[in-house]
């Protein structure tokens, strides 16, 4: 075979460099979905004279799932763990000559810089110091702009429909975006950060896109998905880094819970009913309350598979809403339809065109005909009515996670 037909179409060499071609894209959207929903942890080592110290080992573990990383001080001092799983940690330092050092309760979010420093003293290595104690919360590493939610207030805090976005309204700089912002402003409330429109934000589910054609999160509802599956979000307002692509708003980046060495699990239900409601002023006149029925329910499942090696985790989030909306109109009268109008002899209506006639409300079946004293009859009458606005959504998530020997730890999840 000469050389030349080594990369002819079709050739074993030419689908070679075709899938080499295929995993290096491939791997390089994982490194790059791994830096917008993992956090990483620096720090410096140092004697009991401020010293450098230089081939220490500091080892990471996850308290939630028993995975281990470590890492080696430099010449400097400095240490860098990268790309590591949200979470809480427990970071040691230790060398030969000096007791160990434990830092406990440390707490990483997405997206977030921690710094964690030791002091190590003279002594053995089996003689250990242990520091309890939460990171600073001033981000000093980097000139982003940003505001995070953490587990904690997306747990504990009252949401109104579980609406994750309303947490979005207590960080600096975010305000409800006006409604009515266009044919294409989609349901939900959208965030204005810093002035800007509501659609020109972006939002990322565990790194992946998750904006739709209005500039909003993807859902019937218009809505991040709930509280059951998200377990934090950053907002990130000013100086993005280079992993986000440019938008004049805000980027809304959210994380998904994942299974832990133990079992845990959730269920909800949540019935609103007009049953349970006082009527709208401007309801009274209209002759009673709008229908309305708001059912939203579910829950999720996480823990392990194997224990500290791989996890689960499950969620599922509906919602079933059905509610009356005020609503006018001007429709044919019954004589209109019939090709009688006021001045004008009697039309002859096509039989083709009855049909669509028919289709608007007959008035004063299921609505009422609003009184235009003074008008100049036309064969149209305005009606007022209570029209059904139906919102059905359904949200799943599964993942897993794995932890390889290598200490890299990989995830498939599908929503």
């Amino acid at each position: 075979m000469s050389k030349a037909s080594q990369f002819e179409p079709g050739s074993r060499m030419a689908w070679r460099e075709i899938v080499l071609c295929l995993g290096i894209l491939i791997m390089s959207s994982v490194m790059a979905i791994g830096q917008l929903t993992t956090g990483t942890i620096t720090g410096t080592v140092t004697d009991q004279t401020g010293a450098a110290v230089p081939g220490a080992t500091v080892t990471l573990k996850n308290t939630d799932t028993g995975i281990t990383r470590s890492a080696q001080t430099r010449e400097n001092g400095k240490y860098e763990a990268l790309s590591l799983p949200t979470g809480n940690y427990e970071i040691s330092a230790s060398l030969s000559g000096f007791r160990t050092v434990v830092h406990t309760g440390i707490g990483l979010a997405v997206g977030q810089n921690a710094v964690v420093d030791f002091a190590l003293q003279v002594g053995e290595v089996s003689q250990s110091v242990t520091v309890t104690g939460e990171t600073a919360q001033v981000e000093t590493t980097t000139a982003t702009v940003s505001n995070l939610v953490d587990e904690k207030r997306v747990t504990d805090l009252p949401l109104n429909g579980r609406d994750l976005t309303q947490l979005s309204f207590l960080q600096p700089g975010v305000i409800k975006s006006p409604a009515g912002a266009g044919a294409f402003s989609g349901l939900g409330d959208k965030l204005s950060v810093a002035g800007s429109r509501g659609n020109q934000n972006i939002y990322l589910l565990d790194g992946v896109s998750n904006s739709d054609l209005s500039g909003n999160a993807q859902s019937a509802s218009g809505q991040l998905a709930g509280a059951e599956t998200i377990k934090e979000f950053q907002i990130i307002t000013n100086n993005y880094s280079a992993e986000y692509r440019s938008q004049a708003g805000a980027i809304v980046s959210a994380v998904t819970k994942s299974g832990t060495n133990n079992f845990h699990g959730s269920a909800y239900e949540f019935l609103r009913n007009d049953k349970l409601d006082a009527a709208k002023w401007e309801e009274n006149k209209g002759g009673g309350k709008s229908p309305f029925r708001r059912n939203q329910f579910g829950g999720s499942l996480g823990g392990p598979i194997i224990k500290d090696k791989t996890f689960f985790f499950a969620s599922y989030e509906g919602l079933r809403q059905s509610q009356g909306v005020n609503t006018q109109a001007r429709v044919p009268d019954l004589n209109a339809r019939n090709g009688i109008l006021p001045g004008v002899a009697a039309i002859t209506v096509s039989e083709v065109v009855k049909p669509y006639l028919n289709l608007y409300p007959v008035p004063g079946v299921g609505n009422r005909i609003v009184s235009e004293p003074g008008r100049r009859a036309d064969g149209t009458v305005l009606l007022a009515a209570i029209a059904k606005v139906p919102t059905n959504d359904d949200f799943g998530l599964g993942r897993i996670d794995h932890n390889f020997s290598s200490g890299k730890l990989g995830t498939i999840s599908g929503t």
